[in-house]
């Protein structure tokens, strides 16, 4: 009783918001639907004014910033002793920001290109974002975060050779590790519920790690260097996965792990980081729905729905720049997270 009496407003708004996800049904409808403009206003409800031509770019900071707002509102219904582990969903969207400003600035790329690929959130502003890209200056990006800790972090990382591609893999390093140690609540309860749930994030972001860092050459002593420090469910297999040489011995290992089970069915399993990205994904997906089914008095139903409605963006985005690109609707289809296999 006492888990209901703390978490009685949490789970009241959680129950309230996950009434609002899009199910696979609507998603299907969004593809269907004649044009981007038509996807556009059942989305935002004719808040977000399109003209056929226009980038998606504005859709997309409308639809994150709700998001986003929905983590911080969260956290205020949250008791004080899970309420920073919520209010870590949304530092995740500024910390996006910093990805793609950093590996902007690294590879050069050009500013009005790269301002396509951000998606403003918090304190990184279009115009700051737009600014630091502009100014190409890496140092004055690390200025920009508030965490002292994480600037301490990473501030090394933007002087080695490889500085862009490591710091950006740094960026998930210290916030999906510092995500698992604010799962360490006082409560048994709710400590499991969060950690079932981030800690099957990190492995498959870890089996995903050691897929790209095979692409671009990496050494097995840089690939460890760069994966999150947390082992939830992957045992030996992490190290396995980390000195395997080449792709086929990586889904060796990936077929020996608890999330073999991801890839059940005809076609799953491929040799494409891709394929096995959207599978790991849907996984997840699957797992956060399951939360659901437990008790609705601890934290994890929060995380689960925050989880969740970071699929749904993605998934979003597919079919908004699928329109946007003319690219084959079937193709969009295959690729979202929340319609399954």
């Amino acid at each position: 009783m006492a888990g209901a009496g703390r978490y009685a407003e949490l789970a009241a708004a959680v129950r309230s918001f996950k009434a609002e996800l899009i199910r696979p049904s609507q998603l299907e409808r969004f593809i269907e639907s004649g044009s981007l403009t038509e996807v556009i206003g059942l989305l935002t409800k004719g808040q977000v004014a399109y003209v056929e031509g226009d980038g998606p770019n504005n859709v997309e900071i409308f639809l994150t910033r709700k998001v986003y707002d929905l983590a911080r509102r969260l956290a205020a219904y949250a008791p004080h002793d899970s309420r920073s582990l919520i209010k870590l969903f949304s530092a995740w969207y500024e910390l996006e920001c910093v990805k793609v400003i950093i590996r902007s600035i690294a590879d050069q790329i050009q500013p009005e290109e790269a301002a396509r690929h951000i998606v403003p959130a918090g304190k990184f502003t279009e115009e700051r974002c737009k600014e630091l890209i502009e100014g190409r200056n890496l140092s004055r990006v690390v200025e920009m975060i508030d965490d002292e800790a994480f600037r301490a972090f990473l501030a090394p990382r933007l002087t080695s050779e490889k500085s862009g591609a490591g710091a950006v893999f740094a960026v998930d390093q210290y916030y999906y590790t510092r995500l698992w140690n604010a799962s360490n609540l006082p409560d048994p309860l709710d400590a499991q519920s969060a950690r079932s749930l981030i800690g099957e994030r990190i492995d498959h972001l870890n089996v995903l790690l050691a897929f790209r860092t095979r692409l671009i050459g990496l050494d097995s002593r840089s690939t460890l260097d760069l994966m999150i420090p947390v082992n939830y469910a992957l045992g030996h297999s992490l190290n396995e996965l980390a000195e395997s040489t080449n792709t086929p011995s990586l889904i060796r290992v990936l077929e020996k792990t608890p999330y073999a089970k991801a890839f059940l069915g005809p076609g799953l399993l491929d040799e494409n980081p891709a394929s096995i990205e959207l599978a790991l994904n849907r996984s997840h997906a699957a797992t956060c729905l399951d939360a659901f089914a437990g008790s609705p008095f601890s934290v994890g139903l929060a995380l689960a729905l925050l989880f969740l409605k970071t699929y749904e963006l993605r998934d979003l985005f597919s079919i908004i720049n699928g329109k946007a690109n003319n690219a084959p609707m079937e193709r969009v289809l295959s690729s979202l997270i929340l319609r399954g296999p």
